[in-house]
């Protein structure tokens, strides 16, 4: 029965080591995150105690000040993506 345990527990730390990878290889394709500051809350990022919360969203690189932010940008990416346009055109 402990090798059973064993097993499944490999199996499940292997998928999640892969979807990790997953995620390094989706990042490094994507396009670089042109501004200094959060796209959502203008903070600085990494100041403070808040740990930059780094993800990639249809190709582009999204950096924010933390991962709440998140929830914000996905109820209206597109506020956000024209506010990273606009940015870039700079």
């Amino acid at each position: 029965m402990k090798f059973i345990y064993s097993l499944i527990a490999a199996v499940v730390l292997s998928v999640a080591g892969m979807t990790v990878h997953a995620e390094d290889a989706k990042a490094e394709k994507a396009k670089p995150y042109p501004l200094k500051k959060c796209i959502v809350s203008d903070e600085d990022i990494g100041s403070g105690d808040m740990k930059p919360y780094v993800w990639v969203y249809k190709g582009q690189e999204i950096k924010m000040c933390c991962k709440d932010c998140k929830k914000d940008f996905v109820k209206d990416p597109d506020k956000y993506m024209k506010k990273l346009a606009a940015a870039e055109k700079k």
